[in-house]
């Protein structure tokens, strides 16, 4: 089966790319792309152009009215404390969701410090 492929916007921590990367995922970088100070419709724009899976900290993609899950390849939004351990735990709940799913579009993946939960199209 083919591995997706992930578009990391900027806000998104590098530990959390290379993490990603280790997990033998493909992770793009807005910053890759030229795309450094981007609008959130250009970057969500970008992520569907490249049928790519958004991983972000912004809570704005997690705006169901304004990105509804019937309209992209995924979104992944890591609410990431500032607090190192938690940004620990928030990686472990991301591992589980990367280990666990397989399906992706049309599905926004919220991942906090303890766990991770999905809504998908309806």
């Amino acid at each position: 089966m083919l591995k997706p492929k992930f578009l990391a916007d900027e806000c998104t921590f590098i530990q959390t790319v290379r993490l990603m990367r280790k997990l033998g995922f493909q992770v793009e970088r807005t910053q890759d792309l030229g795309m450094i100070g981007a609008e959130d419709p250009d970057i969500f724009a970008k992520a569907q152009e490249i049928e790519a899976i958004l991983v972000t900290n912004d809570k704005g993609f997690g705006d169901i009215r304004a990105y509804p899950p019937s309209s992209h390849h995924g979104v992944i939004l890591l609410k990431m404390p500032p607090d190192p351990q938690r940004v620990q735990s928030v990686h472990e709940a991301l591992r589980k969701l990367l280990e666990n799913e397989t399906r992706f579009k049309g599905t926004l993946f919220i991942v906090d410090v303890n766990k991770y939960r999905k809504r998908s199209k309806k």
